[in-house]
């Protein structure tokens, strides 16, 4: 598999995140990945699949989705792509006049949610993707920083950002809070 996979690499069929792939499906190790790039490219392939695992990670986090305490008691909501359109697509009917509508929470029954709880469910939702896409671009540029091996396999979702990475991605999610408040005062809530 190395051998083809190399032949495919090296006539452009693939790229380097079709190499990490093969790596995630056990095909090829990250050393065969490295011995087809060419040990000067190493760097740039630790990178690479370390982007890629936060990148995993954030998305496992979004997808996962958020609770929240409604009048009828805890509801979980996933946040997938089709679950985040459905969410804003609530929030449009709010946004438009309506004052209810039906939805149905993940693994829960189809309820009717007022204005004020889709406007909850919708703040919750962009606010856990928000910080988490924020979070990740921002741990993205860190390890594009880095020069060594090790230090970018020390990196881990989740972990406190370095400075300036901290401050940077703190001013974007405070500017993202003031317009979901924003948001909220308009609606009244």
């Amino acid at each position: 598999m190395k051998e083809k996979l190399k032949a495919m690499y090296q006539s452009g069929v693939i790229d380097m995140n079709g190499l990490l792939k093969a790596v995630e499906r056990d095909w090829v190790t990250m050393e065969d990945v490295i011995e087809i790039v060419g040990e000067d490219n190493s760097l740039a392939v630790i990178k690479a699949a370390k982007i890629a695992e936060i990148s995993k990670s954030c998305n496992a986090i979004i997808v996962a989705g958020i609770d929240l305490e409604l009048t009828q008691g805890a509801v979980h909501f996933n946040l997938s792509i089709e679950d985040q359109a459905n969410i804003a697509n609530l929030f449009r009917v709010v946004e438009l006049g309506g004052t209810e509508f039906p939805y149905q929470s993940d693994g829960g029954v189809c309820r009717l949610y007022t204005a004020t709880e889709i406007a909850q469910i919708y703040i919750a939702a962009q606010t856990l993707i928000t910080t988490q896409t924020t979070y990740h671009n921002a741990l993205k540029a860190y390890v594009q920083s880095l020069d060594g091996a090790e230090e970018i396999s020390a990196v881990t979702y989740g972990m406190t950002l370095p400075e300036p990475y901290l401050s940077e991605m703190n001013a974007k999610l405070a500017v993202a809070q003031a317009q979901m408040n924003a948001i909220m005062a308009k609606l009244g809530n």
